[in-house]
C-alpha cells in the first residue's frame, strides 16, 4: 500500500519550475561613461542587433521603458529589447561593454543574452540617441527564479573605438 502512495504521489503534476517566471536583473557598472544605459520594449520585430544613432527617440523602434531594469521570462522563452543612450553633450562618447557577469553563478547555465559585449566600441554624436537591439533567452531546461546579468560600460577615446569599430580582420589577432 505504502508503494502505491508513494507511486502516485510521484506521478502527480507538480507545479513546474519553469511555469514560474524568472526575473532577469540588467544592471551596468559605469567606468568613466556618464550616460546611463536604459532597457526599453521594441515595436514589432526589430531585426536583431541593430544598432543606430538617431536624433530622437521617436525615431527608434521602441515602445515603453523597462521599468527598473528587469524582465520576466519563463524558461524557453525569448525576448527581445532595446539598450537605449542618450548622449546629452555636446561632445561624441565612445564605449565598449566587457563581458556580462551573472549572479547567481549557478544560474549561468541555460540562458542566452545576445546582447552589446562583443569586442565591438560604439559611438554616439553628440545629442543623439544610441540604441541597440538584444535578446534574451531562457532554456526550457533553466533552474532559477532570479539571475543577474551585469555589463561593465567603459568610455574610450575616439582612436581606440575606431580601432575596433569594425569587425577584425584575422590578422588583428
Amino acid at each position: 500500500m505504502r508503494i502505491f502512495f508513494l507511486a502516485v504521489f510521484l506521478l502527480l503534476p507538480l507545479p513546474a519550475l519553469a511555469d514560474a517566471p524568472v526575473t532577469v536583473d540588467i544592471r551596468w557598472e559605469y567606468h568613466k561613461f556618464g550616460a546611463k544605459v536604459e532597457l526599453y520594449e521594441v515595436d514589432d520585430r526589430p531585426r536583431l542587433w541593430e544598432t543606430k544613432s538617431v536624433k530622437s527617440l521617436t525615431e527608434a523602434p521602441v515602445t515603453d521603458p523597462i521599468e527598473g531594469s528587469s524582465i520576466r521570462l519563463n524558461a524557453g522563452r525569448k525576448k527581445r529589447f532595446a539598450l537605449v543612450v542618450r548622449n546629452e553633450t555636446t561632445e561624441p562618447l565612445y564605449f565598449f561593454a566587457a563581458p556580462h557577469v551573472i549572479n547567481p553563478a549557478e544560474h549561468s547555465l541555460g540562458f542566452k543574452f545576445k546582447c552589446l559585449c562583443i569586442n565591438h566600441a560604439f559611438a554616439i554624436g553628440p545629442g543623439e540617441v544610441w540604441y541597440r537591439i538584444v535578446e534574451f533567452w531562457l532554456s526550457k531546461n533553466f533552474v532559477g527564479d532570479r539571475l543577474t546579468v551585469t555589463h561593465s560600460i567603459i568610455n574610450v577615446d575616439k582612436a581606440r573605438a575606431e580601432a575596433f569599430a569594425l569587425k577584425p580582420k584575422p590578422s588583428d589577432f
